[in-house]
């Protein structure tokens, strides 16, 4: 089925190259860098010399003509198209050195784009995943030709939510897809500067420079996409901390979707209602475009800054959730309701009495598999954990059964106070939905690398028998456990291969050749309250509750895009063909 909707797909983007061949001029261009290297930069325009006008500019490492269905649709339908090669990927020059360089070779592009003179000087930037991520780093220069970006599946900080999350490597992530890149030669440097360092990441981050951004963006992700906290992030950098162009002016859309899953309603091993599918955010898009670009005011400004998706139980259809939510700001309204850890494995409310602690043996050769999550590479998405739940390196904490249903929207954190005999471990903490026949249904997780418990630009290793109070980041949510279900929090010290297993010693992981088997403990007790903090929402604000899809019927007009039955036919399959091509080394484990 897969192989036959890729062939299906393939012959239909052949036919639409061939039919809007007389109607699209393309040229290729060499773009000079400031250092002199050369980027491979394909333009498409419509074939009637049109007057100065906005253009859209996508920069990809998976090869430019890739995207060239959507080069010739957009130039057919009046926008110049510029789809370029980054540096030292297929057809352009340089040393491909992962993102470093998008801050001068995004800003470059854009400049030349400017002078054309089928250019009006205003450019929008579009993609998601590694097409988003290049987008950021543009940004963060402060480009006077960029006008707006449609951001989707990215992150702002390539340590904090890519390759660092927690402190530890996200091994399976990122040693695949540098291999399927054919860029391993990075990997020594990412193993050599594991702490965040100015002089190494700034590039690639935009933590210390949110005032330079002066645009409005759209900010698009997914509960379980391997960048969750990376879009959220960008939106909350974007609309609070950026300058005046782009504070107050971003849209941030989170959907229940892994990465790569916007466009169908198959989730891990859940299957989520119609509703969830994303097909109404290309009128978002060129709402903005249509006013950044070609000063034509259109109902971009009238869309709520946020859309958000909270999940629920996908088995009862009378159970809340599942359905759009929009708002003005992020987080929404909530309380942080502690949860506290008790013995014989409950979860509740109430503060914990003087209980005995609890420890675990970990062994890094054999630690808890990856099941599930917001991964790359490997299966995403909502997965049933019981399977790693009875492990005796696992504990297991469960509310008793709800007799109502329960909201958390926001950021997850979890407390723990623990110590470990080892000079260095890790601490895991997975979040369930516990429904009536067992299933223990993964929602997020997160996971911290002790050293970098105080930061992630240094390392401070644990002493013997100390007790450490800790703080696990379990990125973003929003979830309605419905009644009868129960809150299920597990605690571990690993997630293999997602993460790399921790040796336990004090080695520097480019120099680590040995390793220790840890006894790590965690304390419940009246003085060591552990606990998670859920930011529970309490009853539902009026009118917070959102139909996208009649908002987006009501309010946007696509500017003669999608103004016929072909234009409609068109938009699709050039959605259906993004989901591939944005993220190859994903797009064969998804639908197509």
């Amino acid at each position: 089925m897969k192989n036959k909707k890729i062939v299906i797909i393939t012959i239909i983007m052949l036919l639409l190259i061939t039919l809007f061949s007389g109607c699209v001029q393309k040229s290729t261009y060499m773009l000079p860098m400031r250092d002199g290297i050369k980027l491979a930069t394909d333009v498409y325009l419509p074939s009637n010399n049109p007057e100065a006008h906005g253009a859209i500019l996508l920069r990809t490492p998976y090869n430019k003509n890739l995207l060239s269905l959507i080069g010739n649709n957009w130039a057919q339908t009046g926008w110049p198209t510029i789809i370029q090669d980054m540096r030292g990927r297929f057809a352009s020059e340089g040393e491909d050195v992962v993102y470093q360089n998008d801050h001068t070779d995004g800003p470059d592009t854009l400049e030349w784009i400017a002078n054309q003179t089928w250019s009006n000087g205003k450019v929008a930037t579009f993609g998601g995943s590694a097409l988003g991520i290049c987008q950021y780093y543009m940004a963060g220069a402060n480009p006077p030709e960029l006008a707006c970006q449609f951001i989707q599946v990215a992150t702002p900080n390539l340590h904090k939510h890519a390759i660092y999350q927690g402190g530890q490597f996200r091994y399976n992530m990122i040693y695949n897809w540098l291999k399927n890149q054919g860029s391993l030669h990075v990997l020594p440097e990412l193993y050599e500067n594991e702490n965040y360092s100015l002089d190494v990441w700034t590039n690639v981050s935009l933590e210390d420079n949110w005032q330079d951004i002066n645009v409005p963006a759209v900010h698009m992700g997914g509960w379980y996409d391997c960048f969750c906290q990376g879009t959220v992030d960008g939106f909350m950098g974007y609309q609070y901390q950026g300058g005046p162009g782009a504070q107050g002016k971003s849209k941030l859309i989170m959907g229940p979707w892994t990465h790569g899953g916007a466009g169908k309603v198959t989730q891990g091993e859940l299957t989520y209602p119609e509703n969830s599918v994303n097909n109404f955010s290309s009128g978002l898009f060129w709402e903005m475009v249509n006013e950044y670009t070609m000063n034509q005011q259109g109902s971009y400004d009238e869309w709520p800054s946020i859309y958000y998706y909270v999940m629920g139980d996908v088995n009862d259809t009378n159970a809340p959730g599942n359905e759009w939510r929009s708002g003005e700001d992020w987080p929404p309204a909530h309380i942080d309701t502690n949860w506290y850890l008790h013995e014989n494995g409950v979860l509740s409310t109430t503060y914990p009495s003087d209980y005995e602690s609890l420890n675990y043996t970990y062994d890094p050769l054999s630690p808890v598999p990856t099941v599930g999550g917001q991964n790359l590479n490997l299966p995403p998405g909502p997965y049933d954990q019981t399977s790693v739940e009875n492990r005796d390196d696992v504990l297991v904490f469960s509310s008793d059964i709800l007799t109502e249903p329960y909201e958390a929207t926001g950021q997850i954190l979890a407390k723990l106070y623990v110590s470990s005999d080892c000079p260095d471990t890790d601490f895991t903490v997975k979040l369930t939905d516990v429904y009536p026949d067992g299933r223990s249904m993964l929602i997020t997780d997160g996971i911290l690398r002790m050293r970098n418990r105080n930061g992630p630009d240094h390392w401070d290793f644990m002493e013997p028998g100390e007790i450490y109070e800790i703080d696990v980041d379990l990125w973003s949510t929003s979830y309605i456990w419905n009644t009868g279900h129960k809150i299920r929090i597990a605690i571990s010290s690993s997630n293999y291969p997602r993460f790399l297993n921790n040796p336990n010693t004090d080695d520097p992981m480019a120099q680590n050749t040995t390793y220790n088997v840890a006894e790590n403990i965690v304390y419940l007790d009246s003085i060591h309250p552990s606990c998670i903090i859920l930011p529970e929402i309490g009853e539902q604000p009026l009118n917070s509750k959102t139909n996208i899809i009649d908002y987006d019927n009501k309010h946007v007009t696509y500017r003669n895009i999608l103004n016929s039955k072909l234009g409609r036919f068109i938009e699709n399959i050039i959605r259906s063909y993004t989901d591939m091509v944005l993220d190859p080394f994903v797009a064969f484990d998804s639908e197509y």
